[in-house]
């Protein structure tokens, strides 16, 4: 059954907080759970499919997807969408998780996380991709802030970072407030990493960055 991003109404309240003038929720109708960061959709899970997909970011990204990978970095979790469905398509692969919100870890581990069990770091992305060891074949970066994409995601560290750990097949899901935003983001992949493929998400405002590096 689909999830009604615009319509949806839920039946039960599984969490509540508010501090720091954020509001999160985890709450729960008979087909989905979802988590929510100032009343904004950010993860769906489908309670009789948790290993499916339900929002349309996270199906055109699908589409960028490797036809295998092994070792997979998350840069941002959520409630472990996508953390589920890898895991589901790829069961031998190795995830491991990023996110710098120790509360949203906790409710992924509390309400969200199923079979799949991701290794899972509280921390920053930078700090992750600068201070570990290792190379991975699939990384997806879906990092955000109240006010959209972080400044992070306009510095070249990061893309330097990204080079010395990716080995593999990058995926970005970026929120562009101008096109300027997103041009910074693609100059930045053509100078350290390779020029990316784009997919815009139709009737949203997500733009799907694809590319390949070894």
């Amino acid at each position: 059954m689909n999830f009604n991003l615009e319509g949806r109404h839920a039946d039960t309240l599984l969490h509540l907080s508010q501090h720091g003038g954020r509001r999160l929720s985890v709450q729960q109708n008979a087909t989905h759970r979802w988590l929510e960061i100032d009343d904004v959709v950010q993860s769906v899970q489908c309670l009789s499919e948790p290993a499916r997909l339900c929002l349309p970011h996270q199906q055109m990204l699908c589409r960028a997807l490797p036809e295998r990978a092994q070792r997979i970095l998350e840069l941002g979790l959520g409630g472990g969408d996508m953390t589920r469905h890898l895991a589901a398509r790829w069961p031998g692969a190795t995830q491991q998780c990023v996110d710098l919100d120790g509360e949203v870890i906790a409710l992924y581990r509390d309400f969200f996380q199923g079979e799949e069990r991701p290794q899972l770091h509280h921390g920053d992305a930078l700090a992750f991709l600068q201070q570990g060891e290792g190379r991975f074949d699939l990384v997806l970066l879906d990092l955000f802030s109240q006010d959209g994409n972080p400044p992070l995601l306009f510095q070249p560290a990061l893309y330097q970072a990204l080079a010395a750990r990716l080995e593999g097949r990058l995926i970005i899901n970026l929120l562009p407030r101008t096109h300027l935003e997103l041009e910074r983001v693609r100059e930045l992949c053509r100078q350290w990493l390779a020029p990316g493929r784009l997919w815009p998400v139709p009737g949203y405002c997500n733009q799907i960055l694809m590319l390949d590096y070894t």
